[in-house]
C-alpha cells in the first residue's frame, strides 16, 4: 500500500497575505521616439484627445503613437514651454520661459510678450476662463483678449525678493484664483473698473494647486498642504498637511482617483502618487515608471489614459483600463496554471502556491516539502519501487530538491496531481500532500471513468484501475493503436483523447486505445496541443500551426481549420478557448480567433514577454504563465468591439521631391481633399495620419488610385510614394487593416489631378480637330472644283471631238448627194431632181439639228436613217430593199441612242454591199432588248464584197462610230462587232441605255 500522510508537517511552508505587486503596463517615450527633449515641462489633452507637451526645448504633439514636432517661425526664438491651454475657439497657449506667450491658430503663430504689455517674458502657467487667458509669470498676473490679444496687468501684486512667481490657477463661483509659490493664495477680483489682486491667505511654499469637491491641494516643500475652500475663503486656516515630496501636478481620473507628479528637487522622494484619504501611496513601481522626477500628469478620460511628465526620462503612457495586468511573482518560473474552489494554484519552479481571489498568496508547497514527502515514502513504505525492469521510467530518488523539476498540474475531483522529475504528488482541498507515486511521467490524466492515464515515455500507456495500489493494464508501444510521444489529454462526454508529437490523435473508449491517423480518419500526426470549447468540440494545434476544431460527439467531423497563413507567429506556443473565441499563443503574441477573424494582442498592448510557458482560464481571465512571473488578461475586455481607424489626414505632401507650401495646410492638415498638378510634376510623396485608433504598431496599410485598380501590397509606415504618374484622374484609396479590432477599413483620401500636355488637352484635340476637319473640307471642296472644271472641260473636249467627228461624215455624204444632182441635172430629168433636192435639204436640215446633241431618241434616228436611205436608194433606182424592225419593249420615244450613230454603217452597205450585178440586194436593221439597260442594234444585209475590201472601206466609220462610243460610255468596252460572210455582212452594236 502507498504512503499516506495525514498529518501536517513542518516543512509545510505557509505564506499569509504575502502578496507581490501587479503592474499595470505603460510606455515610455523619449527622445528616441521623436520627442524634442526628454524635460517634460508641460502636458495637455486638446478637444480632439490629443496629447500636447511642452518640453525645454521644443513643442510636440503625440498622435497614435508619432510625434509632430513644432516649427516656429524666424521671429520666436526660445522653444522652451512651460504650460500649454486651449482656448474656447479651439487656439492653443503656449507659456514660454523667456519668451513670453505664444498662440497658434492652426496656421500661424503670434507672439505677445512684454513689449506687448505682458506682465514679464518668464511665462509659467496658462488658464483660461470665458473668453480671456489668464499668464501666470514671475512678476504677476496678465490677462489676455483671445479676441483682441489686448493685455491687462492686474494691480495688487506683492514681490518676494523682487519677484510673484505665479505657479497654478483655478476657478470657484465664477472666481479665478491663483497661487503664488512664495506668498500664498489669491483671487482676481472685478468690483471695480479694472482688475485687481486681491489677498486670500498667506503661507509658503505653494508649489501646485489642486481644486477637487471643495478641497485645495497645495504641494508644499516635503509634503501637501490640505484647505476646505469655505474655511479659506473665510479666513479660517485650517491646513492639514500630509504626504511627502514636492508635487507639481495633480489630476483626477473618471474613477474619482486623484493622482499627483512629485518632484523631491534635493531628494529622490519624487514619483506618481495616488491620494485617498489624506494619504499617498507611492504607485510608480505599480506603472512600470523608473524616474523619481516628475512635473505633470494630465487624463485623457476618452482613452482612460493617463500621461505622465518627467524632468529627464520624458513621457510615460499609462493604460488605467487596460486589461492585461503584470505579476512578477518573484521573476519565478510558471510551470502550469489551474483553478481549484476559489482559488489559483500557481506551479513554479519552487513549489506550488495558492492564491486568493485577490491574487495574493495564502499558502505555498516549497521544494522541501516535495523531497520530504518522497523520502518518507521510500523510508517507510514497505512496497517495491518500481524499475526499468517493471516497465517503468525509472526514477533518480537522490535527486536533491533544488533539481527537482515539475512538469504539470491536474485538477481531479477534490485533489491536485502534481507531476515531477521525483514523481507523482497528490494534494487534498486542505493544500498538503496527500499521496505520492513513484511513477516518472510527463503528461497524465484522468478517462471519463476516473481511471488514471500514466502516459510511459518510449513504453506505452498504462490505464490504472487503482493507481494507489499500482494496478494497470499496460498498452504496448508495439501496437499501433497505443499513443505514444503523449502532449495533451482532453476529456469528452464519452471518450478521452489524447494528442501525439508524431502519432496524431488517439481515442480511449471501451477499455481500448485506437488511433485515428491508423484508421485514416484524421491525416494530421503532429500535434501539439489540445482544448475544448464551451460547445464540447476538440481544438487541436498541430506542430506546424494550423489549427482544427472537431466535433467528435457522434462521428469525427472537421468543424474548421485555421491554417497557419492565417495566424500570426511560426510557433505555437498555448491555446485556450473562452466563449465562441480561440485564444492562439505564438511567439508575436495571442491570436484572438472568432469566425473568419484574427485579431493580435501583443507587447503594444502590454504583453511584454510571449516566451509563455503556461495557460489558464480562471474566472474570466486569461493566465499566462512566463519565466518571470505571470500575466492576468481580462477577456470580457479584450472581446469586446474594439476602436479603430475612424478617419486619415494626410500630414505632408512633397511634388517632385519639394514640400508643399504650409498655406495649404490647417491644423497639420491639408485642407483640401484634392491635388492639381500638371504632367511635370507627377511624382509625389504623401505622409498619412490615422485617427481614432490606440495601437498604432497593430496598423498596416495599402492604397489604389482607382476602384478598377488592384490594391497595393501592405506596408506598415504611414507614407505613399507615386513615382511619375501618367496624366490622368486619380482618386487615392487607403486600406487600413487593424490587427487590434480585426476590422479592415478604406478611406478616400485625396483626388489627385495630373493635367496632360496641352497637345493632349481636351481643346486642343477639339482645335486639332477643327483645323483638319476645316482643311479636309477645303481639299475637298478643291477637289470638286477640280473635277467639276475637269468635267466641264472634258465634256466640251467631248462636244468638239463629236461635232469633229460628225463633221467628218457630213462633207462625204454632201458630195455624194451633190453627184446624184449633178447626174439628174445633165439626164435633164427635172421632176426627180427637184424630189431629190427637197430630200437632200430636209436630210440637211436634220443632220444641222441633231448634230448639236449628243443623244437622240430612237424615233427621231428612224426617221433620219429613212430619209437618208431614201436619197441613197434614189441612186441606186430603188432597187436596194431594207426593213427597220423594233423590239416590241422598246421605248422609241424615251430610249435614246448617239445622234447620227447608224449612219456610217448605212451608208457603207450603199457604197460598198452591191454591185451592179446583184439581183435582189436587201439589209435589214434590227433594234434588240438585251436586258434592262444594254440595247443591241443588229444591222445584216446580203451583200458579195470580199472581206478585205469590206475591212478597207468599213475601218474608217468603225473607227469614228467606236471613239464616240468611248468618249460617251468609257465602261462600254467592245460596242462594235463585225461579221464578214460569203452571204452578207452582219454588224451588232451594243450600248447602255
Amino acid at each position: 500500500m502507498l504512503f499516506r500522510n495525514n498529518y501536517t508537517f513542518c516543512f509545510l511552508f505557509l505564506l499569509i497575505s504575502f502578496s507581490w505587486a501587479q503592474q499595470k503596463p505603460s510606455k515610455n517615450y523619449t527622445t528616441a521616439d521623436g520627442l524634442p527633449n526628454n524635460a517634460v515641462r508641460s502636458l495637455f489633452i486638446d478637444k480632439a484627445s490629443n496629447l500636447w507637451i511642452g518640453t525645454e526645448n521644443g513643442i510636440s504633439i503625440l498622435e497614435n503613437g508619432n510625434f509632430t514636432n513644432l516649427v516656429f517661425p524666424k521671429n520666436i526664438s526660445n522653444y522652451s514651454c512651460w504650460d500649454i491651454i486651449q482656448d474656447s475657439k479651439g487656439n492653443m497657449w503656449f507659456a514660454s520661459y523667456a519668451g513670453g506667450v505664444y498662440t497658434f491658430n492652426g496656421k500661424k503663430f503670434t507672439v505677445i510678450n512684454q513689449k506687448k504689455g505682458l506682465a514679464n517674458d518668464r511665462a509659467r502657467k496658462l488658464f483660461t476662463y470665458e473668453n480671456k487667458i489668464f499668464v501666470g509669470t514671475e512678476l504677476g498676473v496678465s490677462i489676455i483678449d483671445i479676441n483682441t490679444n489686448q493685455v491687462l496687468n492686474p494691480k495688487g501684486i506683492e514681490p518676494h525678493f523682487g519677484v510673484f512667481i505665479v505657479s497654478d490657477f483655478f476657478v470657484y463661483k465664477n472666481e479665478v484664483y491663483f497661487s503664488a509659490i512664495n506668498e500664498g493664495l489669491f483671487k482676481i477680483s472685478y468690483s471695480k473698473a479694472s482688475p485687481l489682486i486681491k489677498k486670500v491667505i498667506s503661507y509658503r511654499f505653494a508649489y501646485s494647486l489642486g481644486f477637487y469637491d471643495n478641497i485645495i491641494f497645495s504641494g508644499n516643500k516635503g509634503f501637501l498642504d490640505r484647505f476646505r475652500i469655505n474655511d479659506t475663503i473665510s479666513n479660517r486656516i485650517s491646513s492639514e498637511p500630509f504626504g511627502k515630496s514636492i508635487v507639481w501636478d495633480f489630476v483626477k481620473d473618471k474613477r474619482n482617483t486623484l493622482y499627483a507628479a512629485a518632484w523631491g528637487v534635493f531628494d529622490l522622494s519624487g514619483g506618481l502618487y495616488k491620494i485617498e484619504n489624506s494619504q499617498m501611496e507611492e504607485i510608480s513601481e505599480q506603472f512600470g515608471l523608473d524616474s523619481k522626477n516628475l512635473l505633470n500628469v494630465v487624463y485623457n478620460s476618452k482613452k482612460d489614459i493617463l500621461y505622465v511628465g518627467s524632468k529627464d526620462k520624458g513621457i510615460y503612457e499609462i493604460g488605467l483600463d487596460n486589461p492585461i495586468n503584470y505579476n512578477s511573482f518573484s521573476n519565478k518560473t510558471i510551470v502550469d496554471l489551474e483553478k481549484w474552489n476559489d482559488e489559483k494554484i500557481i506551479l513554479h519552479q519552487d513549489g506550488i502556491s495558492f492564491l486568493d481571489h485577490k491574487n495574493n498568496v495564502l499558502q505555498t508547497i516549497n521544494l522541501t516539502a516535495f523531497k520530504n514527502f518522497e523520502f518518507n515514502y521510500i523510508k517507510t513504505s514497505t512496497n517495491k519501487l518500481p524499475t526499468h525492469k517493471d516497465g517503468f521510467y525509472e526514477l533518480n530518488y537522490e535527486t536533491p530538491a533544488s533539481k527537482i523539476e515539475f512538469y504539470e498540474v491536474l485538477k481531479h475531483h477534490n485533489s491536485l496531481w502534481v507531476t515531477s522529475n521525483i514523481g507523482i504528488f497528490e494534494i487534498n482541498s486542505k493544500k498538503e500532500i496527500k499521496n505520492y507515486l513513484p511513477i516518472h511521467t510527463y503528461k497524465i490524466g484522468f478517462t471519463n471513468d476516473n481511471k488514471f492515464i500514466e502516459t510511459i515515455p518510449y513504453g506505452g500507456v498504462r490505464v490504472y484501475d487503482n493507481v494507489y495500489q499500482l494496478k494497470a493494464k499496460h498498452f504496448s508501444e508495439f501496437d499501433s493503436n497505443t499513443p505514444v510521444d503523449i502532449v495533451g489529454i482532453a476529456n469528452t462526454e464519452k471518450k478521452t483523447y489524447l494528442i501525439s508529437v508524431f502519432k496524431g490523435l488517439f481515442e480511449y473508449g471501451n477499455h481500448a486505445f485506437h488511433s485515428l491517423l491508423n484508421k485514416k480518419i484524421w491525416a494530421e500526426s503532429k500535434l501539439k496541443f489540445i482544448t475544448k470549447n464551451k460547445d464540447g468540440h476538440l481544438i487541436v494545434a498541430s506542430e506546424f500551426g494550423a489549427v482544427s476544431v472537431l466535433d467528435v460527439s457522434k462521428s469525427f467531423r472537421v468543424l474548421k481549420m485555421i491554417p497557419k497563413n492565417k495566424i500570426i507567429g511560426n510557433t505555437i506556443t498555448f491555446l485556450e478557448a473562452y466563449e465562441d473565441y480561440i485564444f492562439i499563443g505564438t511567439e508575436k503574441g495571442i491570436n484572438i480567433c472568432k469566425d473568419n477573424t484574427i485579431r493580435l494582442f501583443d507587447k503594444e498592448q502590454g504583453l511584454n514577454d510571449c516566451d509563455v510557458t503556461a495557460s489558464s482560464i480562471i474566472e474570466n481571465q486569461l493566465w499566462l504563465g512566463t519565466k518571470k512571473g505571470f500575466f492576468t488578461i481580462d477577456l470580457k475586455k479584450i472581446i469586446q468591439t474594439q476602436e479603430t481607424v475612424s478617419k486619415i489626414e494626410i500630414r505632408a505632401i512633397s511634388i517632385n521631391s519639394i514640400p508643399i507650401k504650409e498655406s495649404n495646410f490647417n491644423w497639420f492638415t491639408y485642407n483640401s481633399n484634392q491635388l492639381i498638378c500638371d504632367y511635370k510634376h507627377n511624382t509625389f510623396s504623401i505622409d498619412f495620419v490615422p485617427k481614432g485608433h490606440s495601437f498604432p504598431n497593430k496598423l498596416k496599410f495599402r492604397y489604389r488610385l482607382k476602384a478598377t485598380n488592384q490594391w497595393s501590397p501592405y506596408f506598415t509606415k504611414p507614407t505613399i510614394y507615386l513615382s511619375y504618374l501618367p496624366n490622368d484622374n486619380y482618386n487615392l484609396e487607403i486600406q487600413v487593416s487593424d490587427l487590434n479590432a480585426g476590422i479592415t477599413s478604406a478611406f478616400k483620401v485625396l483626388n489627385i489631378i495630373v493635367n496632360p500636355p496641352f497637345w493632349k488637352t481636351w481643346w486642343f484635340y477639339t482645335l486639332l480637330l477643327v483645323v483638319m476637319t476645316a482643311g479636309i473640307l477645303s481639299i475637298i471642296l478643291r477637289i470638286k472644283k477640280q473635277t467639276r472644271q475637269k468635267a466641264l472641260t472634258e465634256n466640251l473636249i467631248a462636244k468638239a471631238k463629236l461635232e469633229a467627228l460628225l463633221s467628218q461624215m457630213n462633207p462625204h455624204f454632201t458630195f455624194n448627194a451633190l453627184n446624184t444632182i449633178q447626174r439628174f441635172v445633165f439626164n435633164r430629168d427635172a421632176i426627180h431632181s427637184a424630189i431629190y433636192i427637197s430630200e437632200f435639204a430636209y436630210l440637211m436640215r436634220q443632220t444641222l439639228d441633231n448634230s448639236s446633241k449628243q443623244t437622240i431618241t430612237i424615233e427621231d434616228e428612224i426617221e433620219y436613217l429613212t430619209t437618208y436611205i431614201s436619197i441613197e436608194n434614189q441612186r441606186f433606182g430603188n432597187k436596194i430593199k431594207h426593213q427597220i424592225m423594233i423590239d416590241e419593249n422598246i421605248d422609241v420615244y424615251e430610249t435614246v441612242i448617239p445622234t447620227m450613230f447608224l449612219q456610217p454603217f448605212v451608208e457603207n452597205i450603199f457604197k460598198h454591199a452591191f454591185g451592179g450585178n446583184h439581183l435582189h440586194p436587201e439589209f435589214k436593221i434590227e433594234f434588240l432588248l438585251l436586258g434592262k439597260n444594254l440595247l443591241e442594234i443588229k444591222i445584216t444585209d446580203n451583200g458579195k464584197a470580199t472581206k478585205k475590201v469590206s475591212k478597207m472601206h468599213v475601218s474608217r466609220g468603225i473607227t469614228i462610230a467606236r471613239e464616240r462610243i468611248q468618249i460617251l460610255q468609257p465602261k462600254n468596252t467592245n460596242p462594235i462587232q463585225i461579221d464578214f460572210s460569203e452571204n452578207g455582212t452582219t454588224v451588232q452594236l451594243q450600248l447602255f441605255i
